[in-house]
């Protein structure tokens, strides 16, 4: 049976920004795969963009990585988004936890042929001990696969660029040139064009 190495990005995506764009930069050359896994519901109940609009950005991001021409990376792997957390939430109200995703994904890969090692990313604030002892069976998800802490290297948040996009009063004038610091201008165009977020039309 063939082996994959996997790294697994999950996160709210609402929106995608910069600071997602460069976790995948910096995991880039160790993996064949890295799937960016879009939460269906979120763990405390905070309102977000569609599962669709986050699915269709996330999908957005990974095709903009795909096609920057500056990675000169000996090694590219398959960048792809994956909706196995609707999959696993979309029949019952319960959270989607870390190991379900994981186990969910180990199994789809034998399924298909592969032996996957799975590599769950996290970020530098759920990497302290403290915080990981908070995930439903964290020991058991460090026993069975690989966890990789990830740095903070551009320091964007979605909530910031969520209330920027809500406060700007002509969104039409040089959207994209106004949040390329945080945004894939394709990102920006397709949070425009939907209207996400407070868009003012």
């Amino acid at each position: 049976m063939k082996t994959k190495r996997v790294g697994v990005v999950g996160s709210a995506f609402n929106p995608p920004h910069l600071g997602h764009k460069d976790i995948i930069e910096q995991i880039y050359s160790d993996f064949d795969e890295i799937l960016l896994v879009p939460s269906y519901r979120h763990a405390f109940g905070k309102k977000m963009a569609s599962y669709e609009d986050r699915l269709n950005m996330t999908s957005l991001l990974a095709q903009a990585f795909h096609s920057e021409k500056h990675l000169q990376f000996k090694s590219k792997p398959t960048i792809l988004t994956s909706s196995i957390e609707r999959d696993i939430g979309s029949s019952n109200s319960k959270p989607v936890y870390t190991f379900d995703v994981l186990d969910a994904l180990e199994n789809r890969y034998l399924k298909s042929g592969f032996h996957a090692k799975l590599t769950f990313i996290v970020g530098p604030d759920n990497a302290t001990h403290k915080t990981w002892n908070k995930f439903y069976r964290g020991e058991e998800i460090i026993l069975r696969w690989n966890l990789r802490s990830v740095s903070e290297r551009v320091p964007v948040r979605s909530t910031l660029i969520r209330k920027l996009i809500s406060d700007y009063p002509r969104p039409e004038f040089l959207f994209e040139t106004r949040f390329k610091y945080y945004l894939d201008s394709m990102i920006a165009h397709y949070i425009f064009n939907q209207k996400l977020y407070g868009v003012h039309i």
